[in-house]
């Protein structure tokens, strides 16, 4: 008998959702019968993300919200609940990276990595978790931060977008902010597994390998231009990722038929990358 993954009547909320892996990640669950909420930055989405809103037949809304700014994500989870729903599924999705010599970075490029993605997906989580709680989005004083008000067995799901950058050092690209981002971003993931567990949230996260988006297509150019070669060199499978393979393995693992009872996990899909 096939499997068949349904979300009819849930809510996910998406961050970068519409472009690259995030779009791909938008359309698996639009695909399943999700209700869509899409965080962006730069580039507004709404005429993407309807072509997949109209092609599935499901809502899909767009709020401007730039991670590193903390009281804007408060504010949109606020007002993305109260608009559209109470959230199920939270996808830390959006993420920045930086090809830079360490003895050549500024601290303003630094704090940027550091801020986008790993300190972003950290309030983002916590944020929700907050909601959900009853104690409203925002920490109100280190003081007096607000103690739960609402249920503890939530039954919510986030699920991490990292990397393998924070498993293996990557190459020929220098990339250290990056990668230690990444790395502090999968443990953030195991560590608040373990402190939200009590209030029925798993947390996991995915660590895709080199997945077929813009960074492959138009690499950086001079000896940039070589670099997808190394990369698919290195990836046994001899190809790179389509964004959809991860969109759909985002889905499967948010899904109450295989999430239940994983939480603190990190699935490694770099077709594999970090077997040697």
């Amino acid at each position: 008998m096939p499997v068949s993954i349904d979300y009819t009547g849930k809510i996910v909320f998406i961050t970068g959702g519409g472009r690259g892996i995030g779009l791909a990640i938008t359309a698996a669950f639009a695909k399943a019968g999700a209700t869509v909420i899409v965080t962006y930055t730069s580039k507004d989405p709404k005429d993407v993300v309807k072509k997949i809103s109209d092609e599935h037949g499901v809502p899909i809304h767009v709020y401007y919200c730039p991670g590193e700014d903390t009281a804007r994500v408060n504010e949109v989870i606020e007002l993305a609940s109260k608009e559209v729903g109470e959230v199920d599924v939270v996808v830390p999705n959006a993420g920045v990276s930086l090809w830079r010599e360490t003895v050549d970075m500024s601290d303003s490029e630094l704090d940027w990595i550091m801020k986008t993605n790993l300190y972003a997906p950290i309030t983002l989580c916590r944020g929700f978790v907050r909601h959900w709680l009853g104690m409203g989005a925002a920490v109100k004083t280190e003081a007096d931060p607000g103690k739960p008000t609402g249920k503890a067995n939530l039954n919510k799901r986030i699920l991490v977008v990292s990397s393998i950058s924070g498993v293996v050092n990557m190459r020929p690209q220098r990339q250290m902010a990056y990668n230690v981002s990444k790395a502090g971003l999968t443990m953030a993931c195991k560590s608040l597994a373990g402190e939200w567990a009590k209030y029925g949230v798993t947390i996991n996260s995915i660590s895709p390998g080199y997945v077929a988006t813009d960074m492959i297509k138009d690499p950086p150019p001079g000896e940039g231009a070589t670099w997808p070669k190394v990369w698919m060199r290195d990836t046994p499978v001899d190809r790179f990722a389509e964004a959809s393979e991860i969109g759909q393995m985002v889905v499967l693992m948010c899904s109450q038929e295989s999430s239940t009872f994983m939480t603190g996990h990190d699935l490694i899909i770099d077709g594999g990358f970090t077997t040697y």
